[in-house]
């Protein structure tokens, strides 16, 4: 028994089966923008001490050259959208636009271009804002991305993405207060 233990150990370590290479940012972003872009379900659960119970929300995210789009289905019917350059809103059938300017909200700016650049997989370019420190191997990973900026570490905690192969599964995003918003992504 011993004997055919240590074979299947060689063999197994032998072949890379067990040990794959850690994965560094750049690989991430290869694989990240290899995904095929289409339009993606996803379940959103945000978390407050503010809160009586966690709100729940789902719907399709759509990425596009100039930016990210949120179409929430339930509970209520809304759009988000997140710009270069601002943060837009409309309720059911475009009622009700609202928009915020980044100029006039940095902090949110940088988790705006965040959010855009891990849904495109961008993740060189967010080493601008963030310390980006990448665990796991191509088969399933996590990356963690915390502000360098005082500025936005007042309100940003950190960002964290995990997946598996090319696929985004999991954005959540830790502000400083203790409010938590995990979205999963079913692609």
């Amino acid at each position: 028994f011993m004997a055919r233990f240590v074979v299947l150990c060689f063999c197994l370590f032998g072949s890379g089966m067990v040990a794959a290479q850690p994965l560094t940012t750049s690989d991430l972003q290869k694989m990240l923008q290899s995904a095929p872009k289409v339009d993606t379900p996803f379940h959103e659960q945000r978390q407050s001490r503010w809160l009586a119970s966690p709100v729940e929300s789902r719907g399709i995210v759509r990425s596009f050259p100039q930016g990210l789009e949120k179409q929430v289905d339930s509970p209520k019917r809304e759009t988000w959208r997140l710009l270069s350059d601002r943060m837009e809103w409309s309720g059911p059938d475009g009622v009700g636009n609202k928009q915020i300017l980044f100029s006039k909200a940095p902090a949110l700016a940088v988790l705006s271009d965040a959010i855009r650049g891990l849904v495109a997989g961008d993740l060189l370019a967010l080493e601008r804002d963030f310390r980006i420190t990448v665990q796991g191997n191509s088969s399933l990973w996590t990356a963690r991305l915390q502000p360098h900026s005082a500025k936005v570490s007042r309100y940003l905690n950190y960002l964290e993405i995990q997946g598996a192969r090319n696929q985004l599964l999991v954005l959540i995003v830790v502000e400083r207060k203790g409010e938590r918003t995990m979205t999963r992504f079913y692609p």
